[in-house]
Order: structure tokens, then sequence, then C-alpha cells
């Protein structure tokens, strides 16, 4: 499945559609994928709109780009990535201070290739086949 990367002010930048699902509904929400960030974490307005209460999950302190650390409360849900069914941790933060989510390594790097093409604009990820 390819994924062309999205333009924010002059930065093209690999982000992608992430399905989660709501109590009623899944969402369809993006996030930049960050080889370097180990969980995925979204805004926590993201989590009222899913119906999750953000501080009942599993409160983490999380290093972020500057060496400070902000609070982070991980959910178990049900996910669709790469045409995908599976339950993953994602985490939510009322601190993110970058304005998109972030689709970190844990639960997605062990079941997909991601293939960064710069060059071309464009990530490639593949299933892994177990």
């Amino acid at each position: 499945m390819k994924f062309e990367y999205v333009n924010i002010r002059g930065n093209f930048l690999p982000i992608v559609p992430i399905e989660i699902k709501g109590r009623e509904e899944w969402v369809v929400l993006r996030a930049f994928v960050d080889t370097g960030a180990s969980q995925s974490i979204f805004h926590s307005g993201f989590a009222e709109v899913l119906g999750i209460e953000v501080e009942e999950g599993k409160e983490i302190n999380v290093m972020v780009g500057d060496g400070s650390f902000i609070p982070v409360y991980l959910h178990t849900v049900k996910v669709k990535f790469a045409e995908e069914h599976f339950n993953a941790t994602i985490g939510f933060s009322k601190r993110l201070g970058v304005e998109f989510n972030i689709l970190g390594r844990k639960d997605f790097f062990d079941r997909f290739i991601f293939t960064f093409n710069d060059y071309h604009k464009v990530l490639e990820v593949t299933k892994i086949l177990k």
C-alpha cells in the first residue's frame, strides 16, 4: 500500500490515515509515521471523539524532542491500518507539542515494513507475512 507524503507548510511528511474504533463508530485520523518514536501518541482531543477517558489509561512519561517529558495515557484500541484490523496501544496526551499525531513503532513496525522514499515523496507499507 502506498501513501503520498503530505505537504505541511512546504514540508513533505509521511502522514498516513489510521482508523480507530470508538464507542459507536470507526473514526479516521491522520498520523505522522515516526521511526524514532517507540509509542504512538495522539492529541487528547481525539480520545474524547472516540469516547475514551484519557486519564483512565496507564500513565507513562515520554521524552520529547527538547528533552522534556510529557504525560501520556496508554489505551488498547481496535485499529485499521493498511487494510489490516488489530489491537494497538495508543497513547493520548494533552501536552503533545506538535500539530500532528504520532504513529510510533509499537504494534505497527512488527506487523508492517515501512519503506520511505523521500525522493518521490511516497511511503510504501507492506504487511509482514509470518
